[in-house]
């Protein structure tokens, strides 16, 4: 029996008085499953997050799946990618924040969704992670300033309260100390160039100044030849820079960018089989990933 044309328009007028749009979660409970995953950054920019992204990518179209990025800034609200999960778009979360606090990590997604993989840090008593051996990265970095001949470094980390900062600074402490070479650190609030810039700013204005400095990402080292450039200090005559993270654009700074290459993209690609088994149901422990860092030895820190 067919629809009047009255009964039909009755319909249609009660699906715009009520807003009506479809309910996506409920047209996903047929399979449970979208295969489709999300992932969080706070700078898509950062060259260190584009060979995480390039992981996760690569790993999701070996398994078949679909993924959504959404990149945040400080201070933004992260509400409307968790939606995504609560509207039944995607069947978990990666998630890389390098500023926010624990507890607003935990109050706004950890302590409220399922299937939630933390990427390049961990949250004590919250989801699964998978990081890097960062402690050994800035060992490496330590080392080499000495053989290359520093007496007094200094290193240049994020923000004290998140756990990848804590790992980096821990090994660049411990290298010192075993080296028995002067050293101190600065801590800021971001892992950015701007960062990286006025923090070395500060340290060149130390009596007596550093003549090395190790920094705990690529921006930020690349905040620190821009500083040294400024106030016409030589590198790496008078001051040697290493940093955390390699890109091809240490090539094209000058001098050279000397950097610790750290597995970015094995990371990425771990993190989605941990994601994964985590949507099986399973409750996976957390992941170090075990390749090692690699030196790459630019002019920032040559020795001529």
């Amino acid at each position: 029996m067919g629809v009047s044309d009255v009964t039909r328009k009755r319909i249609l007028q009660a699906v715009v008085d009520l807003n009506y749009q479809a309910n996506s979660a409920a047209r996903v409970l047929k399979t449970s499953k979208t295969d489709m995953i999300g992932l969080l950054l706070p700078d898509i920019e950062n060259p260190m997050y584009q060979s995480i992204v390039s992981g996760v990518e690569q790993r999701c179209a070996e398994r078949g799946l679909g993924l959504i990025l959404g990149n945040y800034a400080q201070g933004e609200s992260i509400n409307h990618f968790t939606a995504l999960i609560e509207r039944g778009l995607v069947d978990g979360l990666l998630v890389a924040s390098g500023t926010l606090t624990d507890n607003h990590l935990k109050e706004e997604i950890l302590d409220k969704y399922e299937n939630v993989v933390l990427v390049n840090r961990r949250v004590k008593s919250a989801s699964p992670s998978v990081i890097l051996n960062d402690e050994l990265g800035a060992a490496l970095s330590v080392e080499h300033l000495v053989q290359v001949g520093a007496k007094f470094i200094a290193g240049i980390f994020g923000p004290p309260h998140i756990d990848t900062s804590q790992r980096r600074r821990k090994g660049f402490e411990d290298a010192c100390k075993k080296a028995k070479v002067k050293h101190i650190f600065i801590d800021v609030p971001s892992w950015g160039m701007k960062s990286g810039l006025e923090a070395t700013v500060r340290l060149l204005k130390k009596h007596p100044r550093p003549d090395a400095i190790f920094a705990s990402t690529i921006m930020m080292g690349i905040g620190v030849l821009k500083a040294a450039s400024q106030n016409k200090i030589d590198v790496p005559q008078d001051l040697k820079v290493v940093s955390l993270h390699d890109s091809s654009i240490a090539n094209f700074v000058t001098p050279s960018l000397s950097t610790v290459d750290m597995p970015n993209r094995e990371m990425g690609i771990q993190a989605v089989d941990l994601l994964l088994r985590s949507i099986a149901g399973e409750r996976p422990a957390g992941v170090i990933v075990n390749t090692e860092p690699r030196l790459i030895v630019r002019e920032s820190s040559r020795v001529f």
